[in-house]
C-alpha cells in the first residue's frame, strides 16, 4: 500500500514517557515482545542505537529501533499498533530510519524478518532490501528470521514509483 500522508502526524525522536506505549505495540505485535527493560536501554543507555516513534492524533501509532555502527546500520525493530497498519506508518518509519542511517553515515542497512511476514518482506523490497541468506530458528518459538540487507551509498530516501509524497514534518533529533 502506498504511504498515506494524511496518517502521519509526526515522525519524532522517542522520550522516555513513550515506553509504556511502545511496549503495549510490542506487546501485540511480536510472540517475544523485548522486555521494558531492554526497551529503556535502547532508548537511554545504547550509545548506537536511535528511536523513532511516528504519533497520529497525538499518540504513539508506532516506532523503529535502529542501530548505526559505522558504514553499517541494523535496523532492530519496528512496528505499528495493529489498527492503525496498512495506513503507511510502518514505510514512513523505515524511510525514516533509512534516511537517518544515511545521514550519519551508514552505507547499508541491515534487518532479520519472519519467514512468513511477506507484506513486510515485499516493503523492504520495494526499498532496496535484498535477501542474503536465512538463520534457521532464529526466533525463540524457532521462526526462521530471512536476513536482508540495502545499500545506502547515493540513497535519497526515494519512495519507490513516482518521487516523495507530501509527507509532513518530521522532528530530527
Amino acid at each position: 500500500m502506498a504511504l498515506k500522508a494524511e496518517s502521519l502526524r509526526v515522525i519524532r525522536p522517542m522520550a522516555e514517557e513513550d515506553l509504556e506505549a511502545v511496549a503495549a505495540i510490542e506487546s501485540s505485535t511480536f510472540p517475544a515482545p523485548w522486555p521494558m527493560e531492554a526497551l529503556r536501554y535502547e532508548l537511554a543507555e545504547n550509545p548506537f542505537a536511535s528511536s523513532f516513534v511516528a504519533e497520529v492524533n497525538g499518540e504513539v501509532a508506532g516506532y523503529a529501533f535502529f542501530w548505526t555502527i559505522y558504514e553499517q546500520a541494523h535496523l532492530i525493530n519496528i512496528a505499528v499498533a495493529g489498527p492503525l497498519r496498512r495506513m503507511g506508518l510502518g514505510e514512513a518509519l523505515l524511510v525514516h530510519a533509512m534516511r537517518h542511517a544515511a545521514s550519519h553515515g551508514a552505507e547499508a542497512i541491515h534487518l532479520e524478518v519472519r519467514e512468513g511476514n511477506e507484506a513486510a518482506i515485499r516493503l523492504y523490497e520495494r526499498y532496496g532490501f535484498e535477501v542474503r541468506g536465512r538463520s534457521e530458528k532464529y526466533y525463540s518459538d524457532g521462526t526462521t528470521a530471512v536476513l536482508m540487507e540495502a545499500s545506502l551509498v547515493g540513497w535519497q530516501g526515494r519512495f519507490p514509483q513516482g518521487g516523495d509524497p507530501e509527507v509532513p514534518k518530521e522532528v530530527e533529533s
